[in-house]
């Protein structure tokens, strides 16, 4: 078998057409070969999603997939061990990866600071009282902003990663909240998600109790009484619990799962399943 490095397209597939040997032996060898030519050569991916036998294509995503776990594993565990202070935003950075490898905690960072200078320079000129924050916040974010959420397309798998959600400004409730989350932390507010059967909000915490928040529905402000009717348009019987704070290891949880049923649907079997390894450790 050639050494991985500095191969050619054609002899990155000749590689990957191994893997449906029956050796264990051989098979081990040329994931570790597939393994090595990635890491020089990451543009192979391509080649991998271009392959014609469905068979061999399914195992060649089971490695990548399997890399990307076997990276990010040691970095999950690190975080879990906060606890209920578990860094949301380093963990939604981390699952992004699986589809933006490169992607780096300061470059979430480094777009959410820069909201933050923004929303510090609007508060400066606004009346120091409890609900100035919330109004600003919200106003910032969906009107100036422009944040929506994704109607047309929204089983559309970035609509969970935290980088494009950012970039393109629209997702699903849970990405959205975690982007109003974030932010709401910067600013120093007491907030929360909240995870109502089906749909995703958010809580903020004032003087006078709690606020809820639909980043989804433009930062509409929610009744206790619009929390019920929304539970019930979902099918689902209302219940008080259901406007208990999530622990961010929770939301965490649920963000994957959203992705291993978007996965499993478009039927990127590899994906799936290494989400899937991902969801049980988040659940230890």
């Amino acid at each position: 078998m050639r050494n991985a490095k500095k191969i050619s397209e054609r002899d990155f597939e000749l590689l990957l057409s191994f893997l449906n040997e029956k050796n264990e032996g051989t098979v081990s060898l040329v994931k570790n070969q597939i393994r090595h030519a990635l890491k020089i050569q990451p543009d192979f991916r391509n080649a991998i999603h271009k392959l014609s036998d469905p068979v061999i294509r399914t195992h060649a995503e089971m490695v990548v997939e399997e890399s990307w776990f076997e990276e990010v594993q040691p970095a999950f565990r690190q975080l879990l061990r906060q606890g209920k202070h578990l860094d949301l935003e380093k963990g939604a950075t981390l699952l992004a990866t699986i589809a933006y490898p490169d992607l780096k905690i300061s470059h979430v960072s480094a777009r959410l600071n820069k909201m933050t200078e923004d929303l510090n320079r609007l508060l400066l000129k606004e009346y120091p009282l409890p609900i100035k924050p919330i109004q600003v916040l919200g106003q910032y974010l969906f009107r100036v902003q422009g944040f929506h959420g994704n109607e047309k397309n929204y089983y559309d798998p970035d609509n969970s990663f935290i980088n494009k959600v950012l970039e393109r400004k629209t997702g699903i409730p849970i990405s959205l909240s975690l982007v109003y989350l974030l932010l709401a932390a910067r600013l120093k507010l007491i907030a929360h998600g909240v995870g109502l059967p089906g749909h995703f909000i958010v809580g903020v915490r004032l003087p006078r109790g709690v606020v809820h928040i639909d980043p989804f529905n433009q930062g509409k402000i929610l009744r206790k009484k619009d929390c019920e009717v929304l539970v019930k348009r979902m099918g689902f019987l209302f219940k008080e619990e259901h406007l208990d704070p999530v622990l961010p290891r929770q939301l965490l949880a649920r963000m994957i799962l959203n992705l291993i049923n978007v996965y499993t649907e478009q039927g990127a079997v590899a994906r799936a399943h290494w989400l899937t390894a991902l969801f049980h450790l988040v659940q230890e």
